[in-house]
């Protein structure tokens, strides 16, 4: 019982407390405490349990629909933004990678570039870059050494990128180099393409939750010009179908965020 007890503790905070917290910090490279997390959890409760008492008059109430929201809150909108922001990282990281690379190549093999591209870089892509030369320095083709670059970053236009790579290095064509920019232009403007359509998706998503503010607004307007009513019409189904409209825009916002963070750094995503 006891360790079904434990399994059970364990499962519920791997998916919805600190361990998932854990895990988006990890995806994002930086680091975080189970009393950081305490800390920001804190915080947010303390704020959603005080609007929440300005609409519901039962502190029960106002504790268990502050608990909700603020799980909600730290899982499916403040971690998962940064991870959007680390994603324009990357493809902003990607970016420069080509460009550089088609710059250097003028000048060295593809071996020499890797190793001169990888002072222009960040992490995590300065890490996986120095993997693939290493592979090359063991024998391995260049289409080989980048397997593993191409899987993780899943984007088209690295991957042919990548692969022009082989043909300059085995033909040294001239023309490889204009390819090669080409290319480099191709990834430059489809990270302006996602940067505006993710400006675009921003305002609307700003607006929605105007919108949203305005209308869970109104039921402390009632509360502040006619006290006495609002109070008999939580005391007898007030209580139930405001936790039914808090219930229904959680549900709301999480589909809303999903549409927001349909941003990825291949093509898709616009």
């Amino acid at each position: 019982m006891k360790r079904k007890l434990k399994n059970f503790v364990r499962n519920i905070n791997r998916i919805m407390f600190y361990q998932k917290y854990k895990r988006t910090y990890k995806y994002m490279l930086q680091q975080t405490s189970f009393k950081e997390y305490i800390i920001k959890f804190v915080i947010v409760l303390i704020i959603t349990s005080t609007s929440m008492y300005l609409i519901f008059p039962k502190v029960i109430y106002t504790l268990i629909i502050g608990f909700i929201t603020t799980v909600f809150y730290i899982n499916q909108i403040y971690l998962n933004s940064k991870k959007i922001n680390y994603e324009k990282y990357l493809l902003t990281q990607l970016t420069i990678y080509t460009s550089q690379m088609s710059l250097l190549l003028t000048f060295n093999n593809v071996y020499k570039s890797l190793n001169d591209v990888v002072k222009f870089l960040g992490e995590p892509i300065k890490s996986d870059i120095i993997k693939v030369i290493k592979q090359i320095e063991i024998g391995n083709s260049i289409t080989t050494s980048f397997r593993d670059f191409n899987e993780k970053y899943n984007n088209r236009t690295i991957s042919l990128f990548n692969q022009t790579l082989e043909i300059f290095d085995n033909h040294g064509d001239r023309d490889s180099e204009e390819v090669l920019h080409n290319i480099s232009e191709e990834l430059n403007i489809l990270k302006i393409r996602k940067d505006k359509y993710l400006k675009y998706k921003k305002e609307w998503l700003v607006n929605f939750y105007v919108v949203l503010f305005l209308c869970m607004s109104m039921p402390i307007i009632l509360k502040a010009m006619i006290p006495t009513i609002y109070l008999e019409f939580m005391e007898s189904i007030g209580n139930t179908v405001m936790i039914g409209i808090v219930i229904a825009n959680l549900f709301i916002i999480n589909k809303v965020e999903k549409t927001y963070r349909d941003q990825n750094i291949g093509e898709g995503g616009y």
